[in-house]
């Protein structure tokens, strides 16, 4: 498909993804009959009749969400889903929508969202409706999004199969990636964005408006072509598309790159560069410091590189003020994870010097408990039992004036 026509049809996804302070009508009786019920009952009751189920996912407040009830009220759409579907709809922060995620293990991209499950509760066939020039056309885009659940051929549960078969359509991409998200099948999404990034390797094709969407709902890894090209021409994608909705875009693809499905291989290289390229969207560098410097840590600790894990935390540290419960975590994190001690004359000055500015008001917290018995693991790990035994008994003494449970304390002071 030429990708004109990709951005003609993308211009018309009926899709909202922020929440604004509007209402969701009631369908009319003549069209869907949504079912007042619960998502396990509905999937029996849909056994029971030999038929699929139907779940309209909203948004409260969407706008598109509103201007696809009217759709769903129309009787030639009621009449085909009350006889092909049992029904119902819920809004995407409900209860009951969390707990569908949570049993089905989804993710809902976008809304509306459109979901046909068969009578055991399996996922057949999702969609995001289309915005059609007529009411006539609308009507007939739903009818046929319900048509394709019941066609192995067509839904697209049956995706990977045609992926796997070589269909290297951008549209089929698009909403298989969608797929993918809403299954949290994150290793297909990155092959798949791997090919998506194949057709819009052109400049002109990557800073298009169908290049822009397939960024903001896709992409997910840094390493991505297209995220590459992206964060170096971070300008023109301001002037073209906003400077906020760019900073959106951008934040997305280095969490989900952070977070997902290479988090516990990213180099450290690679994670100081996301860092660089979150300061290059325009966050602060202390906010983009903050949101890195435990992956800055975890990948210096796999690389074995613990001399680069203490000098980054040193730096780290002498540029801002951290809370007790923050140097409690990152003392542990030390402890913990570093792959050998050459670190721990550093902590036990780290900690040290935190405990000589604590205020007196604060000296029986459990965080200084906390920071007293990571000192003693410091202590003994440079081979000074005396001071790490000291440390360890007056972290227990803290621990039981502050009402904590004692278990990790009483271990650490048994170890001398």
């Amino acid at each position: 498909m030429p990708l004109i026509h990709l951005i003609f049809r993308l211009r018309y996804l009926f899709i909202c993804v922020a929440l604004l302070p509007l209402g969701m009508p009631e369908a009319a009786s003549q069209g869907i009959n949504f079912l007042p019920t619960e998502f396990t009952k509905l999937i029996t009751q849909a056994k029971q009749q030999n038929k699929l189920a139907f779940v309209e996912i909203y948004l409260k407040g969407c706008t598109h969400c509103e201007a696809l009830a009217p759709v769903l009220e129309e009787k030639q759409v009621g009449d085909y889903y009350n006889t092909t579907f049992v029904n119902m709809k819920m809004e995407a922060n409900s209860a009951m929508a969390r707990s569908l995620q949570e049993k089905k293990k989804l993710y809902f991209p976008e809304f509306p969202l459109l979901l046909y499950f068969d009578g055991n509760g399996e996922l057949l066939h999702q969609t995001t409706p289309m915005h059609k020039p007529t009411r006539a056309e609308n009507i007939q885009d739903i009818i046929n999004e319900g048509k394709k659940a019941g066609d192995p051929a067509q839904r697209t549960s049956g995706y990977p199969a045609r992926f796997a078969k070589g269909d290297r359509d951008p549209i089929f991409l698009i909403d298989y990636g969608k797929y993918t998200r809403t299954i949290r099948d994150t290793t297909q999404q990155l092959k798949i964005n791997e090919e998506l990034a194949k057709i819009f390797k052109d400049p002109i094709n990557s800073e298009s408006p169908s290049g822009f969407y397939v960024l903001s709902r896709l992409i997910n890894d840094f390493q991505n072509p297209m995220a590459q090209y992206f964060f170096t021409h971070l300008d023109t994608y301001k002037t073209k598309f906003g400077e906020k909705e760019t900073q959106q875009v951008g934040e997305n693809i280095l969490y989900q790159t952070l977070y997902g499905i290479r988090k516990s291989e990213l180099p450290s290289t690679e994670v100081i560069a996301i860092r660089n390229a979150m300061v290059s969207l325009g966050l602060e560098v202390n906010m983009a410091e903050n949101r890195t410097i435990l992956k800055e840590l975890e990948s210096f600790f796999r690389e074995n590189a613990t001399d680069k894990a203490t000098s980054r935390f040193s730096e780290y540290r002498s540029t801002r003020a951290l809370s007790l419960i923050d140097y409690a975590y990152i003392m542990r994190y030390f402890n913990q994870q570093a792959p050998d001690h050459s670190y721990a004359s550093e902590l036990v000055g780290w900690i040290n010097q935190v405990l000589q500015q604590i205020k007196p008001a604060d000296q029986n917290r459990g965080e200084v408990a906390e920071l007293y018995r990571e000192l003693s693991e410091g202590y003994l790990r440079i081979g000074n039992r005396e001071e790490g035994k000291k440390a360890a008994e007056k972290a227990l003494a803290i621990a039981k004036t502050a009402q904590e449970k004692l278990d990790t304390y009483e271990r650490q002071l048994g170890k001398f």
